[in-house]
């Protein structure tokens, strides 16, 4: 733990020792984080977390950075909203929760996370979440062209995990989709009703992970939102 700053490292090349001192020092300026290098930082803002994990809650990368900043919620969520919407980013869902820009790169689906704007004590709060992979089951089905519009997990006697994509399309035809999709291989289709599929993935007799996916006009979009236990 480092000038507030607790970061995750693995090392497994020689030179450790300098290696960690000029990351240590990139982290104390602010030019050592998990994000990327062309991810937008608040002006003026001052690092008061960074964790990195790797195949921890969520497979895959995860980064998650703590930025102070003595401006207001509002100026900050609205510069977040426009730089994360322009050149390689775009935004993909903002407001829901208040506050809120999710996004993901404009050419590909990964990394995605989410930008949250909050105050807490005397300054506003900027808590940037990025990953490499949702919390879902490997190999399930993403509707094609669907965006990122959030995840959360916990873990306990099994992993609970909540996935939320946005789409353009009509419910009846993400509905279908799904209905088709989690019908072949190693996926069972356990229920169906208008707008929302009830699942499970087998292992031979076993079944490994179950849930739902429910979906619904959110807005201008359609919401699909994926619960799964495994």
């Amino acid at each position: 733990m480092l000038a507030g700053c607790s970061t995750v490292v693995v090392l497994t090349a020689g030179g450790v020792g300098y290696w960690i001192y000029s990351f240590v020092q990139g982290v104390q300026h602010g030019s050592n984080t998990c994000l990327p290098s062309d991810f937008p930082r608040y002006p003026a803002s001052t690092y008061a977390e960074f964790t990195f994990e790797l195949n921890g809650a969520y497979p895959g990368n995860t980064c998650h950075v703590t930025l102070e900043s003595n401006d207001d919620v509002a100026t900050v969520t609205a510069f977040y909203q426009s730089k994360l919407n322009t050149g390689d980013w775009q935004v993909t869902s903002n407001g829901d929760p208040a506050n809120q820009v999710t996004f993901q790169p404009a050419k590909s689906a990964a990394p995605f996370g989410t930008v949250q704007v909050a105050v807490s004590n005397t300054h506003t709060e900027i808590t940037i979440d990025l990953f490499t992979s949702t919390c879902l089951p490997l190999g399930f089905p993403t509707y094609p062209g669907a965006k990122f519009g959030g995840q959360s997990a916990e873990v306990g006697a099994t992993r609970a995990c909540h996935v939320v994509f946005v789409s353009n399309k009509s419910v009846a035809a993400v509905t279908a989709f799904y209905q088709r999709a989690l019908n072949t291989g190693n996926w069972q289709v356990t229920s169906s009703t208008a707008g929302q599929v009830g699942f499970r993935l087998r292992n031979g007799k076993r079944t490994v992970a179950s849930g739902t996916v429910t979906v619904a006009v959110s807005g201008e979009r359609t919401e699909i939102k994926v619960d799964a236990d495994t």
